[in-house]
């Protein structure tokens, strides 16, 4: 339960007209009519009103007592969390030479009459290179091969042939055959037009229509799927004319049996690799295509295509973006050369401050001959000497502080950090202002562009995934909450819940937390050092609805970003010999099978009685997704106890109570399993569900059959 303030004097109006009322007899025994048309009563009920102002306030001092206090500790009210996607920009032709969009691009929803335009503010430049192939490199499967199995050639050198003809699988193919390609550049956060030059029709026995290729790409770690997932790719083709008619692989080779195009939308978590190949290390920004069959029943390859030339054209690339609006060079006045000054900016609250080295967000001071000093933010004074160029900002407020001059015990006077030089010029480079649920928008829904910049060369720009993460500022309630957890952890990671509780506190990204207990892993030396496992739930936008895969398990480049601000903030809290292990928790999709019965109708139409199922099918699908959800979800709404199993009695009840529905016939389980592709398994048929330690459920599309009895 939240903190709760003393009440100095609990009396409300009433009380104080009823009080009032009782002593009338005693200071004035001829008063008799107490009616409330009595003018004296009236003049009761004038005062009994104006003492109630006074308690009021009184009984305010007490709350506003204990939020000074949390003040005074540093504690502050968290800030709204700007959501983030990223936008895909699509070009009107491929270019000639390096184009640049600029960061500060702002894209829009559509405005409506209604509705105001949401605006994002892209993260960074967004540099559409031109590919050039510096490498083409085969990869046979051999029994004898040693290594990965493979062998390696490097047939570059006849890509410059005028009439090329490679293999680029063996004679007789066999599962796992590969050909990498390798550009001369990073092409991450690209989409590149690849045009193929085939020999027609030389490796018949495939399914030409879905043939038993993959394109994947490195991200660091492992090789993955080049394809998008399946509602970015339906979203894509529903845009892009040339998408819709390369069909639902992106490409029209059939196979790499006649000349065509295929579209590589390669995520912008590409990375540099080495491949070696004959002793040589070959460093590139690979991608490969591999052989190999999706289904035990495909047909496969009994002759290897041939290619004779690939010519790659940038059509359009990706980059992120924030709910936020920059402001750039924001005077914020001249300093009078005393000590602790402050100065505001114009757009509070604030978002957190980038220090990327082309374009920093902080204060720069006129060293007085026309050029700015750059200084450097600090969470507080205390580590600062005079000498230090340091300075505080409030991000809820925007207020930019200075070092203050204080006395010390011995009665001499300290300086913490510098004071800006008196009638120089103070400014902030550049600031992001945002935030807020509100932010939360649909995939498909950014496609206003609002710069000024040139684009002309730009067809279009969109959000191919939803935008996620956004948050509305901490509530009063929340942070008197918060601020009593905080006095009691003091800021020091000891037991579980503090572990929880402080990562929280390092992202408000981090909805739900779950730290496992405290395992012991021994190391070279034979001691057990303490290992903590800290799991992270992100927050997603909607409490009753499918949540996709993608918010919940995230993006590369923001999980990352993620994991290393809350391991960084628990780092700093946790005693010293704790190994931290941050991630995100085993998440167990569900799909639940369900037959509801509800009266029969016979004297409605049958167009209303199919309306009164979908109505009754959309409510319980509805009450499904908020109960089993991972963050908002569960028996006591808090989302999906970690570990927990799930019943046919923990959803009957919620099935029995949606409005029409005489009774439940039937609920059945089943597993959904994902695998590295974005395939999709259902498991068989359960009663029960067994959920380890690590595991929390998530809901998978749900099936609901409605029928009339």
């Amino acid at each position: 339960m939240p903190p709760t303030t003393p009440i100095i004097d609990p009396r409300d109006f009433q009380d104080l007209v009823d009080e009032a009322k009782r002593r009338i007899p005693q200071y004035c025994p001829e008063w008799t009519d107490h009616n409330v048309a009595d003018p004296g009563i009236t003049l009761i009920e004038l005062f009994a009103w104006m003492t109630d102002i006074l308690l009021y306030r009184l009984n305010g001092v007490p709350e506003r007592d204990f939020l000074k206090f949390l003040e005074l500790i540093g504690a502050r009210p968290a800030p709204a969390v700007p959501a983030s996607t990223e936008l895909t920009f699509w070009l009107t032709a491929p270019q000639r030479e390096m184009k640049i969009i600029r960061r500060g691009v702002e894209v829009g929803t559509r405005q409506t009459e209604t509705r105001l335009s949401i605006n994002f503010t892209t993260d960074a430049d967004l540099k559409l290179r031109v590919p050039t192939i510096r490498y083409c490199v085969l990869a046979r499967r051999k029994a004898g091969a040693s290594g990965d199995g493979y062998v390696y050639e490097d047939v570059t050198p006849r890509l410059q042939w005028e009439r090329a003809e490679i293999a680029v699988f063996q004679a007789t193919p066999v599962e796992g055959d590969t050909f990498y390609l390798g550009f001369a550049d990073n092409m991450a956060g690209h989409i590149i037009r690849l045009n193929v030059h085939c020999e027609t029709l030389r490796a018949p026995n495939i399914d030409q229509d879905d043939p038993p290729l993959t394109w994947e790409f490195w991200n660091g770690a492992t090789w993955a799927p080049l394809l998008p997932p399946p509602e970015e790719l339906s979203l894509l083709r529903q845009i892009e004319p040339e998408c819709a008619e390369l069909g639902p692989r992106l490409d029209n080779t059939r196979g790499l049996n006649r000349d065509g195009r295929i579209i590589l939308v390669i995520p912008r978590t590409c990375t540099l690799q080495e491949i070696r190949v004959e002793n040589r290390a070959l460093e590139a920004c690979w991608i490969r295509c591999r052989a190999a069959r999706r289904r035990p029943d495909e047909r496969f390859y009994d002759g290897s295509p041939v290619i004779h030339a690939f010519q790659p054209e940038t059509i359009g690339g990706m980059v992120t973006a924030a709910h936020s609006f920059e402001i750039v060079a924001e005077d914020l006045g001249r300093s009078d050369g005393t000590p602790g000054q402050r100065f505001s900016l114009l757009n509070p609250p604030i978002l957190p401050r980038r220090l990327s080295d082309d374009a920093p967000e902080t204060v720069e001071v006129d060293r007085g001959d026309g050029t700015f000093e750059r200084w450097t933010e600090v969470e507080d004074f205390a580590a600062s000497s005079p000498t230090d160029s340091h300075f505080v900002v409030d991000s809820l407020n925007g207020e930019v502080v200075f070092g203050p001059r204080l006395r010390e015990p011995t009665g001499q006077e300290r300086q913490y950090g510098r004071v800006p030089p008196k009638d120089r010029l103070i400014r902030f480079t550049r600031y992001r202002s945002g935030g807020g649920a509100v932010g939360n928008v649909g995939r498909g829904t950014l496609v206003v562009p609002k710069s000024a910049s040139d684009m002309s060369y730009v067809k279009w720009v969109c959000n191919l995934s939803p935008a996620t993460g956004g948050r509305d500022r901490e509530s009063i309630e929340a942070f008197k909450l918060r601020g009593a957890r905080l006095v009691r952890t003091r800021e020091v990671a000891v037991t579980r819940s503090d572990f929880e509780f402080l990562a929280r506190e390092a992202s408000p990204q981090a909805a739900r937390v779950h730290c496992l207990a405290v395992a012991a892993r021994p190391d070279l030396n034979g001691a057990a050092p303490k290992h903590v496992r800290v799991l992270l739930v992100p927050a997603v936008p909607t409490t009753d609805e499918y949540i996709p895969r993608s918010q919940l398990e995230l993006a590369d480049e923001v999980r990352r970003e993620l994991f290393r601000k809350v391991r960084a903030y628990l780092e700093e809290r946790c005693p010293l010999t704790t190994e931290l292990a941050v991630g995100l928790p085993d998440y167990h999709w569900l799909s639940i099978r369900a037959r509801l019965v509800i009266r029969a109708r016979p004297d409605l139409e049958a167009a209303h009685r199919e309306a009164m199922r979908n109505r009754v099918r959309e409510e319980a699908s509805r009450r499904l997704y908020a109960f089993i959800h991972p963050v908002s979800g569960g028996p006591d709404g808090t989302g999906w106890p970690f570990g927990k199993s799930v019943t046919l009695g923990d959803v009957y009840p919620i099935l029995q109570a949606v409005d029409l529905v005489e009774y439940v016939d039937e609920v059945r389980f089943r597993t959904v399993t994902y695998g590295a592709d974005g395939s999709r398994t259902i498991g068989p048929d359960t009663r029960l569900v067994k959920l380890g330690e690590t595991e929390v459920l998530c809901s998978d599309v749900h099936e609901i059959e409605v029928i009339e009895e």
